[in-house]
């Protein structure tokens, strides 16, 4: 896998960030569910091949899913303990840049189809 560019460097960096912060509770901890993990890792897992060769539908369709995962960072943010809080911060940002990314990956593709 070669990253073409700092953009798709960013993509599949905050999409590695990401998933590391989903897999994390399942290592750290014994009473973690493989189940919620499976829930939570899959969608990201299924767009793993498109965002690798940067196709614009892939692209789009992690743009929805981020927004969930953008949720449940929000509502780790308002969690018990300061570790939940910290890893709901994390996550936001993973989302923020990771969707920052994903449009501007997006309208380069569109332009860049308008030229040819």
């Amino acid at each position: 896998m070669r990253v073409q560019s700092p953009l798709h460097g960013l993509l599949l960096g905050c999409w590695l960030g990401l998933m590391l912060l989903i897999t994390a509770p399942l290592l750290l901890s014994t009473r973690a569910s493989v189940g919620l993990w499976l829930m939570q890792a899959l969608p990201l897992l299924i767009t793993l091949p498109g965002l690798v060769k940067l196709h614009a539908r892939t692209l789009l369709w992690l743009g929805f899913l981020v927004q969930f995962y953008f949720i449940n960072g929000v509502l780790q943010i308002w969690g018990a303990t300061p570790a939940q809080r910290w890893l709901g911060a994390l996550t936001l940002l993973l989302c923020l840049g990771l969707f920052t990314a994903v449009i501007v990956a997006v309208r380069r593709a569109r332009k860049i189809k308008q030229m040819e």
